[in-house]
């Protein structure tokens, strides 16, 4: 019998989400996204932990982002890649709507989807080894606004535009240095620093720390008007049925540079 794809552990008042496709650098699948999407949601169902920790299994990959195979099977199913019925988008709102305080272990990649999620967090901890970064300059993809808010509302804009116009990979000393991640530890402490954190946080007034992260959150939205909202859909409709998607993803599945031709 295989493993689950997302492993939910729970230590006293420390609960762990870990993706769990080590050997696909925590690729994110469908079906770990639905799975991500329920554990988020159903995480005040009593009794409830005080701190969850988010990071992937096998110490290589917090999550390498999208499975583009996966996504391709989906799109053959009619499930579409971005909007209303998109799987990470679900899964993103559950992680930004939990109540409680998660922090993000983060050992080695960190990239895509799970750059985005990481972002999402409310504390990142780094280990020296991990990488950053946000790649769909690369593949002819665009991101939906949900997508983008929690890593404008973390960095700025100049250093989003950063993140996403050059699609680098960024060390995280780097990754520190401007934002990204809120410590780096090294890689033989990284998840003793974090799971301390998560204790210490746990042990403080659980309505405080609540209650404080729902303020935080009013503090940094500004709601978009319709105009605004039809006219990124249609931006995110544009760009994903662009040749340029579909080069992005074939040449991400072959394993070659793409050739994109701006069309």
């Amino acid at each position: 019998m295989s493993e689950p794809e997302l492993l939910i552990e729970r230590r006293g008042a420390v609960a762990t989400f870990a993706f769990n496709r080590p050997a696909q650098r925590n690729a994110l699948s469908l079906g770990m996204l639905e799975g991500l999407q329920r554990a988020f949601a159903e995480a005040e169902s009593e009794p409830a932990p005080r701190v969850i920790v988010l990071r992937g299994a096998g110490g290589r990959a917090f999550s390498s982002g999208s499975d583009f195979a996966d996504l391709r099977a989906a799109q053959e199913r009619g499930i579409l890649p971005s909007g209303p019925d998109d799987p990470f988008e679900h899964a993103l709102a559950a992680l930004v709507a939990c109540p409680l305080p998660v922090i993000a272990l983060i050992q080695g990649f960190a990239v895509g989807g799970g750059c985005a999620l990481a972002a999402a967090c409310d504390i990142r901890i780094a280990a020296e080894s991990a990488r950053l970064g946000m790649p769909p300059a690369r593949l002819g993809l665009l991101y939906s606004q949900h997508e983008l808010q929690p890593l404008l509302d973390l960095l700025g804009p100049g250093r989003t535009k950063l993140l996403f116009f050059s699609g680098r990979l960024f060390p995280a000393r780097a990754a520190f240095h401007f934002g990204l991640v809120d410590e780096v530890v090294p890689d033989d402490q990284v998840e003793g620093h974090a799971y301390g954190l998560a204790e210490e946080v746990a042990a403080n007034a659980p309505l405080s720390v609540r209650n404080t992260k729902r303020v935080l959150r009013h503090l940094t939205r500004r709601p978009l008007g319709e105009a605004e909202l039809a006219e990124i859909a249609e931006l995110i409709r544009r760009t994903q049925a662009s040749e340029d998607f579909q080069e992005g993803q074939r040449a991400f599945l072959e394993k070659r540079p793409p050739r994109f031709r701006g069309r």
